[in-house]
């Protein structure tokens, strides 16, 4: 009758090994995009109520914001090298909400300057010049017909309804910050097209 092998029996107490080490463990036991995923899970509604409070945006805008940073995190080489990943979130979203804020900024200035040059023209139109005017309507018509259909129709939503970003935004099912986008480039459409004509 053979003895059966004695086998070694695992040690309980196993050494302590640094947070690098561990990090370094996860990449070969998760995948980078469920590391990331965890960690969103976690996180994204909390950052998005820090968004909304320190910046004083919409909660659907400071989503937009949240998700962004969480795009820039997965891109990165290394996600897991990141020593303490809430604050990097924290601080990204931040600086994007930040630069989202300068740049609406800077389309609303276009806008209303756009705005104003049109009113400007009209003003200075007489009845000789009706003509132009309607060479002008029939380039921004076909302006118009030119661009996506989205597009199209959510200026038409803002400039002939007379309805705000934020409720277009919930009729379509959209943010208003895609919204605003949407709108500043149709605005452009149009501008480019007569500007082209001059």
């Amino acid at each position: 009758m053979h003895t059966p092998l004695a086998l070694p029996v695992a040690s309980t107490s196993l050494p302590m090994r640094p947070l690098q080490n561990l990090r370094t463990d996860l990449v070969s036991t998760n995948s980078k995009e469920d590391y990331v995923r965890d960690i969103y899970l976690q996180h994204r509604t909390e950052l998005c109520h820090y968004i909304v409070n320190k910046c004083g945006v919409k909660f659907g805008e400071a989503e937009d914001i949240v998700h962004t940073a969480f795009a820039r995190f997965v891109a990165m080489e290394s996600p897991f090298s990141v020593e303490n990943p809430r604050a990097f979130l924290y601080t990204t979203s931040y600086n994007i909400a930040i630069d989202v804020k300068r740049h609406n900024q800077v389309q609303n200035r276009y806008e209303q300057a756009v705005v104003d040059n049109d009113a400007e023209i009209i003003e200075a139109r007489g009845p000789e010049r009706e003509v132009e005017g309607k060479q002008h309507l029939g380039i921004i018509s076909r302006a118009l017909w030119g661009m996506p259909k989205k597009r199209r129709q959510l200026l038409m939503m803002s400039r002939f309804d007379g309805l705000s970003y934020a409720e277009i935004a919930r009729q379509v099912g959209l943010s208003e910050t895609v919204v605003r986008k949407h709108v500043s480039n149709a605005l452009a459409d149009c501008h480019r097209a007569l500007q082209a004509q001059i």
